[in-house]
């Protein structure tokens, strides 16, 4: 929520805007932006984590239509509802509507279904899983996210509800403002069911056997690139918060992890091993070390094996799926089969060693 600062009383009071977006229009705010080639929705909308966005105004057999349909890293479709104004008793029952209808298809079948068109939104979908959810797994359970400008109680009441049946339930509220003729939007989570499943204890982390990864080093750039081969480190931003996103999913690589580093249009272009989680290091603006001045402060030590010379010299996502079947990564870090990518760390020796 958006407060006014009252000067003569030293007081704050609700600010309510003015301008009252239309479900349309706040839908529109929430795709991602025309054009765009990995359909991720914003992390810190959705309190924190990535969905990847499968379609909006998604029809049920009903004929009705859902306002968006994502899936989560853990292969749970969401679905995602808004309204313009105050949540209140019934949304959330329409909601469940949409979820027992979606939630029918399962597996190959979600991908058939939902995943026809365009082509390539059943390789993103592979990509953003990797192989950490099995095709078969896709949608063996469904979530909830509501969004609107704030929410009658008892909303939170089925919330509760839901969760005890093993629904996860989020609401999202959303406060609209200008200043000075611009517009912003501000998204808060007002109630959450479904922290456990998303956000597992640091144990799981530490208990598994070292694996590989993909991991997409964000700004496509060759100085970029360079800084990171010089410094050994990867790195995340997801607004550069303490115990945010950026953070979560650099603290979840253990030592002897191996690293594949994904460059968006150039594709592979070098491995590396982590050797020191402890390493990790979030760092303050204007750090010396603050590459792109603000973005990408989430930091993590590792040691580089191979390393292409240039981005352009990388090993093209199209070459890799068909050579090694490995599919792209479309979130920043993406398990990967360890067979397939000890293929792929001897075929990029071969060509940066």
């Amino acid at each position: 929520m958006i407060f006014k600062v009252n000067l003569e009383t030293k007081s704050v009071e609700p600010f309510r805007s003015s301008w009252t977006p239309k479900e349309v229009e706040l839908e529109r705010y929430l795709l991602p932006p025309q054009g765009s080639n990995e359909p991720i929705l914003e992390s810190s909308v959705f309190g924190g984590e990535s969905l990847l966005l499968i379609s909006n105004q998604v029809k049920t057999r009903q004929k009705k239509r859902a306002d968006i349909l994502a899936l989560d890293p853990a292969g749970s479709a969401v679905i995602i509802e808004l309204k313009r104004d105050t949540g209140v008793l019934g949304v959330e029952t329409q909601a469940l509507q949409y979820l027992a209808d979606f939630s029918s298809y399962k597996g190959k079948d979600f991908l058939s279904h939902f995943c026809r068109r365009p082509v390539s939104l059943r390789e993103h979908v592979l990509g953003f899983l990797g192989d950490e959810v099995r095709v078969e797994d896709i949608n063996r359970q469904s979530r909830i996210i509501l969004i609107a400008r704030g929410f009658d109680p008892v909303i939170y009441s089925m919330g509760e509800w839901f969760s005890k049946s093993g629904v996860a339930f989020r609401c999202i509220e959303y406060t609209p403002f200008e200043v000075a003729g611009d517009k912003f939007l501000s998204f808060s989570v007002a109630f959450d069911r479904s922290t456990e499943s998303l956000y597992p204890l640091t144990f799981y982390s530490r208990a598994r056997e070292p694996g590989y990864f993909w991991h997409n080093i964000g700004k496509v750039s060759n100085d970029w690139w360079s800084f990171l081969v010089e410094k050994g480190q990867i790195s995340t931003g997801f607004g550069n918060k303490p115990g945010g996103q950026g953070e979560r999913v650099l603290k979840k690589y253990i030592s002897g992890d191996i690293v594949i580093a994904y460059c968006s249009s150039y594709g592979a272009i070098g491995w590396g091993k982590i050797e020191s989680p402890s390493s990790y290091k979030l760092l303050a603006p204007n750090d010396p070390e603050d590459f792109l001045q603000g973005s990408q402060l989430h930091r993590l030590g590792i040691n580089w094996k191979a390393a292409a010379p240039s981005i352009k010299q990388g090993l093209r996502a199209d070459i890799v799926r068909k050579e090694y079947g490995i599919y792209h990564p479309v979130s920043t870090s993406v398990k990967i089969n360890a067979e397939k990518a000890h293929r792929l760390v001897e075929a990029l020796n071969r060509k940066f060693l």
